[in-house]
């Protein structure tokens, strides 16, 4: 028998972890989604990129005769939508919905995956019927544009899902959160809260994100050679601050990476950046021009191998060099089990004798798109719930915000941790805890784009079927030029022709490695580059080992 007094909150990530946003509301036989991210991992997982939302949940409830009646997309990031070209495939067809930057994100990142358009663009003022769902949008200030959060009205009572925001009075694209709005949605009556928490141990107000234009203008004005910025390719606000600046100066823009290549054609088209066509030049035209005369908005904030920041860095862009008097600016804080890479980049780039800014020296050039205390108890205030349920942060911040909204008045018990996938049953007399969905890791082979339960059994299959190559490089510490021919041990798996390829790797790699001409930082750099060029060789003569690259420094 179907229960039609009840509303079931399952978190399917995003609750007690920062990443991997997505959850689902349920009524009778219809959920409602929120949001489908990534989650990301470190070095300590190897054949592993990211890991996605389990949902089993969702497969058994399914069978059981539910159905997805639709999904809501709260804003563009990766950790909220990031995991769309992964679950989307192993659900049955559902309307989904967006903001105009949101929708246009995610469906760019599934056309890099061969899927088709899903996502409808909906305006603030929108309200979406989905089954007995009825859905509404605030426009919310975030480190993103067009964030959003949501009032979803159900037939027991209505739910504000407060994703990722903070309350900037002064943004920089002129809109600023939709207070009246939600004062509005809270005198209607709201049951339950689910509010971003990942700020709540930080004191006061965060910062607007328009103290970032007069932390750029001091460094263009002190800058006398090329200015490199590097953020995150979806804050499209950044960049426009950075625009508004280098036409001040007179700096031609260029832009450097895929993912801002994207960007700025997405910002073009929704007319949500304004950049002159005579202001970029391409990478070519750079040298035409004085350094002062020049800003490079770059990918490779996270310093990713293969983003371009990197690539010149190892001076591997046949364009473009960082040279003495240059300004390296990151414009983004590291994410949680990046920094190793991120200092070893930083590093390169100071031995080239340019200037690197940072956020461990300099805290002017980026602000947390995430509310502090004081931005968590305005919402409070203002959607004024029976009940509080905190979203998007640890373990910690949830105990952080339970201590903020006792201060407000509430009770302890009336301050749910819905640890993950744990179901919480509202009625509108109150709630109640039920079972638990299943919710182990599911993580993404990096090189195949499949999900795996578990990542070591990747490698497990991968050496019984394939067998191990080991590649031992030997590289000049001094140059990073290679040395000698690598020397290739094969382990349960042979080649019909080793010299061949032990020949043909090591063109390849002397060839990527020539250009250098200075002492090595960045290892990391040459483990993936040997492993990559490898893997490629051996992929075109229909073998794929497990390759280890090992890297020895003379």
């Amino acid at each position: 028998m179907v229960v039609m007094d009840s509303v079931s909150f399952i978190s399917l990530g995003g609750v007690g972890d920062v990443t991997k946003n997505m959850s689902a509301y349920i009524f009778g036989n219809e959920i409602l989604l929120v949001d489908c991210g990534i989650g990301f991992v470190d070095g300590s997982m190897p054949g592993v990129d990211l890991t996605i939302p389990n949902i089993t949940y969702l497969k058994q409830a399914a069978a059981n005769g539910k159905k997805i009646v639709g999904m809501i997309l709260s804003h563009g990031h990766e950790d909220h939508i990031g995991a769309l070209p992964f679950i989307l495939p192993m659900l049955s067809q559902f309307p989904i919905f967006g903001s105009a930057l949101t929708a246009a994100l995610a469906n760019d990142k599934l056309a890099e995956f061969g899927e088709k358009n899903r996502v409808q663009t909906v305006v603030f003022n929108d309200t979406i019927k989905l089954g007995s769902f009825s859905v509404s949008f605030a426009r919310m200030t975030h480190s993103i544009i067009d964030a959003a959060n949501l009032l979803i009205r159900t037939p027991i009572g209505n739910f504000y899902h407060g994703s990722d925001f903070k309350f900037d009075f002064t943004p920089v694209d002129g809109k600023p959160s939709e207070i009246r709005k939600i004062a509005k949605w809270g005198e209607e009556g709201i049951l339950c809260t689910m509010s971003d928490c990942l700020g709540a141990e930080k004191r006061g107000h965060s910062e607007s994100e328009i103290k970032i234009t007069e932390s750029f203008d001091d460094e263009f004005k002190r800058s006398r050679g090329k200015i490199f910025i590097t953020t995150y390719s979806s804050n499209i606000s950044r960049m426009n601050q950075a625009i508004e600046v280098a036409r001040k100066y007179n700096r031609k823009i260029c832009f450097m990476g895929r993912s801002f290549l994207k960007a700025r054609d997405i910002g073009r088209k929704l007319k949500y950046m304004d950049l002159p066509v005579k202001m970029e030049i391409r990478p070519q035209e750079i040298k035409r021009f004085p350094p002062s005369n020049v800003l490079i908005l770059v990918a490779g904030s996270q310093a990713q191998i293969e983003s371009g920041l990197v690539r010149i860095s190892e001076d591997q862009d046949r364009d473009i060099r960082i040279t003495r008097g240059d300004t390296v600016i990151f414009s983004a804080d590291p994410i949680p089990g990046n920094e190793v890479n991120i200092n070893s980049l930083i590093d390169t780039i100071s031995k080239k004798e340019a200037r690197v800014v940072y956020s461990d020296i300099a805290d002017d050039f980026h602000v947390s798109g995430h509310g502090s205390q004081n931005d968590l108890k305005l919402l409070l205030s203002l959607t004024n719930p029976r009940f509080l349920l905190p979203i998007g942060g640890t373990y910690r911040q949830m105990v952080a915000y339970r201590d903020l909204a006792r201060d407000m008045g509430y009770m302890d018990e009336e301050v749910i941790f819905a640890d993950q996938a744990k179901e919480i049953i509202f009625t509108q007399n109150g709630f109640r805890v039920g079972k638990s969905a299943p919710s182990p890791n599911v993580y993404v082979d990096q090189i195949s784009g499949e999900t795996i339960e578990k990542y070591i059994i990747l490698d497990r299959q991968k050496i019984a079927k394939e067998g191990v190559i080991i590649i031992v490089t030997e590289i000049d510490s001094q140059n990073g030029r290679l040395l000698s021919s690598p020397e290739v041990i094969l382990r349960g798996i042979t080649l019909v022709d080793h010299k061949k390829f032990t020949q043909d790797l090591a063109g390849v790699l002397g060839k990527a490695f020539s250009r250098r001409a200075e002492k090595v930082t960045n290892w990391q750099f040459f483990r993936k580059t040997v492993q990559q060029k490898a893997e490629k060789i051996l992929f075109d003569i229909g073998h794929a080992p497990l390759v280890i690259p090992v890297i020895l420094e003379v």
